[in-house]
């Protein structure tokens, strides 16, 4: 099998052509990131890029996990949710018509997920999305290297979380691993070329690491660096507070006046997110890292870029002199922005950035210390390391990967066996973990299983039965009034399951028994012809069940049968035109998979309105370009509300409703007239006062209440009728 020798071309077409979840890591320092925005400003596939905290997210450019999906932040427990159902469905129209257009979600730094929040992403698309899939059918890129950051699990939550995870990772998940996913490691490291410190890194990061290895790197302990000679590195540490301390004293030190920057913060930006100190202190002399890349044309700087402060102007600019940097140059840089995004739809259905709060500040951070966490990305020429109390594992490796190379790292002090971690969990997943080989036959396969996929999604009628039975089951509930309506609704249920669905797993045995041959051209062609056929066949059906849904009566007295009858009516409706958009075109045009997921994406803007509910339902066609030309999915004519076999006199009837909804005056309707009375009116017709007595529900206080006025509006009816 010819391998492909570029996993970065491989991760590509796993995206692009395939609906495989991938897991994409590697070593530190071999474009991940890089990656990521690359994807990301090229790909066809409608997607979002989401990352456990809110300096993740900014970083890559996204949204957090929680933000997007409006979950609460305690545990996830399979099975139980999180308590309070409310909180996990807490969904905005528009937020729910993005979602139900996604083809992709990117999860940025997914080391630092836990396996509960998986689940919890899971639990919400299927109730949004589809019931039967994983993750509602949505595709999941999953970017993050589980040697680096490793998720927070505070000992209260885990103990909660333990009886159904093996461990604290990502991999733990019960739905990804329900969806499977595969794994492409990036193994070219570009950040560091020395074989010999490769070597070592590489001994850490897989537990290899022998006493030869702690030799090796203990020499580096032994390097004496001068006070003048420190200047010129940095100092990564294991605590915020060693860092904070060496950073203070050293600003204390200097001679030169303070000056303090404020950060001004507008919108929602909550202080766990600020990407910099939001009270920020400066001296001439300091020695400062930019903490961002230069939004301007001229990218003088970027992210880890070291330098000392050499003037500070009362126009609120900081001029910084580089260090270790080829360019000389000094860098003048006063306030920049970082926003905090969330994601929309356009006018034209296009999923767009908008800001939701903005931070804006200078840059910079203290640097002659910072701490091994805040140094994740970064690149030094020159770093003095102090991991020998490391606790948490991967986190001497992170720090030692933050240098070019071994010549310009110096260690504080020995690091002892116990500073070099790893977690036996990470250690048993990546060894027993499959790799994508990335040969264009293992492509060719997934390129197969994802044309088979989407098309039984094309041909699977089995989420449209559920809404449909739920729209039974509500409507039985609802309209006892309409006996003949829920009769003849029972009628297109029964043809449904047996013209629709008996034919769906026909026409399933014929593909699955082809489909595998469908390299062959006269199988091809079959199956083709077989597509086109079977969109053709079902669209009647489907028309049918739609004329049915738009016949329906409205009236109910329940509010809570009739919020749960309109609920269940929209889902359906949703997905029936939703699918006779996709047979009008693939009744004539040959089945693809981009095609397909354009299509549905068109067909899901074009007829909800963002609560799901069809802007096309009163209509009685609905419209779209397909293949360039405008046509019409024919969805029968709209009768009106009331007119059904159940309603012998529709105008009287109407009349008496609209008597009702005065009468009550904001009260429940059923206060006034049950919807079974005023059907039996217009059934008996009365026109005194013991006919009035006769009528179901009518009764002589409701009678002595109302009676008069009902035998007035039954006379003027009758009276237009001679």
């Amino acid at each position: 099998m010819a391998k492909s020798s570029d996993p970065l071309s491989a991760a590509r077409s796993i995206i692009e052509e395939t609906g495989v979840n991938l897991f994409l890591t590697g070593k530190a320092g071999t474009g991940k990131t890089t990656f990521l925005r690359r994807l990301s400003g090229a790909t066809s596939k409608r997607h979002v890029i989401l990352a456990p905290t809110g300096v993740a997210a900014i970083n890559a450019g996204g949204s957090t996990i929680h933000s997007f999906f409006q979950l609460p932040f305690s545990p996830f427990i399979p099975g139980k949710g999180f308590g309070d159902e409310k909180k996990v469905l807490r969904i905005s129209k528009q937020k729910l018509k993005l979602i139900n257009t996604l083809d992709l979600i990117i999860i940025d730094e997914i080391s630092m997920v836990r396996p509960d929040l998986l689940d919890a992403i899971d639990h919400t698309l299927r109730k949004l999305r589809n019931p039967l899939r994983p993750f509602g059918g949505i595709q999941l890129l999953l970017i993050g290297d589980l040697r680096q950051l490793a998720p927070v699990a505070q000992e209260d939550e885990w103990n909660l979380l333990k009886p159904y995870y093996d461990s604290p990772y990502f991999f733990e998940s019960h739905a990804l691993r329900e969806a499977g996913f595969l794994m492409v490691e990036l193994t070219k490291v570009f950040r560091q070329s020395d074989p010999v410190f490769l070597d070592i890194l590489n001994r850490i990061r897989d537990n290899r690491a022998d006493s030869s290895t702690l030799r090796a790197l203990n020499s580096r302990a032994a390097i004496k660096v001068s006070a003048a000679e420190e200047s010129s590195y940095v100092r990564l540490t294991t605590h915020n507070y060693r860092a904070n301390a060496i950073n203070a004293d050293r600003l204390e030190h200097l001679r030169s006046p303070e000056r303090v920057f404020n950060a001004v913060v507008e919108g929602d930006f909550p202080e766990s997110a600020y990407p910099a100190e939001a009270t920020l202190r400066l001296k001439k002399g300091a020695r400062v890292i930019f903490i961002k890349n230069d939004p301007g044309p001229t990218k003088e700087y970027y992210n880890g870029l070291l330098g000392d402060i050499v003037e500070i102007r009362d126009n609120n600019e900081v001029v910084v002199r580089p260090i270790g940097d080829e360019r000389k140059n000094d860098i003048t840089v006063g306030f920049v922005e970082w926003e905090r995004t969330r994601y929309t739809l356009d006018d034209n259905g296009e999923i767009k950035e908008e800001p939701e709060g903005v931070f804006r500040q200078i840059p910079l951070r203290l640097a002659w210390a910072i701490t091994i966490h805040k140094s994740q990305g970064l690149t030094f020429d020159r770093a003095i390391v102090d991991a020998a109390h490391s606790f948490a594992p991967g986190q001497t490796y992170v720090a030692l990967s933050r240098c070019r190379s071994l010549d310009g790292l110096v260690l504080d002090s020995p690091l002892p066996p116990h500073a070099i971690m790893t977690d036996p969990a990470v250690n048993s997943f990546i060894a027993s973990q499959a790799r994508m080989e990335g040969s264009e036959e293992e492509l060719d396969s997934f390129r197969d299983s994802y044309f088979n996929q989407l098309l039984f999604e094309l041909l699977d009628f089995r989420q449209i039965d559920t809404a449909l039975d739920s729209v039974f089951r509500a409507a039985t509930a609802a309209l006892n009034a309409f006996p003949a309506y829920l009769d003849s609704l029972a009628g297109v249920r029964a043809r449904f399951e047996r013209d629709v669905k008996g034919v769906m797993y026909r026409l399933f045995n014929f593909l699955g028994t082809r489909l595998p041959e469908r390299a062959d051209p006269e199988v091809s062609a079959a199956i083709y012809a077989k597509i086109r056929g079977g969109a053709s066949y079902f669209t009647p059906y489907l028309q049918e069940l739609m004329q049915a849904i738009d016949n329906m009566p409205e009236d109910v007295d329940n509010k809570a049968l009739k919020k749960r009858l309109a609920t269940a009516r929209t889902l359906l409706e949703d997905l029936l035109l939703t699918r006779l958009y996709l047979f009008r075109h693939f009744s004539s045009a040959q089945f693809d998979p981009k095609e397909y997921l354009r299509l549905k994406t068109e067909a899901l803007l074009k007829f909800a309105d963002g609560s799901g509910k069809p802007s096309a339902r009163a209509s009685a066609s609905a419209g779209g370009r397909v293949a360039g030309a405008r046509t019409k999915i024919s969805v029968a004519a709209t009768a009106k509300p009331h007119a059904t076999a159940d309603v012998e006199h529709p105008r009287l009837y109407r009349r008496l409703t609209e008597w009702r909804r005065s009468k009550a005056d904001g009260k429940p309707l059923y206060t006034v007239l049950h919807t079974s009375t005023i059907v039996d009116i217009c059934r008996r017709l009365p026109t005194n006062r013991k006919a009035m007595l006769e009528v179901f529900g009518m009764g002589r206080v409701r009678y002595d209440s109302y009676g008069e006025e009902l035998l007035s509006i039954v006379a003027d009816y009758l009276s237009e009728q001679e």
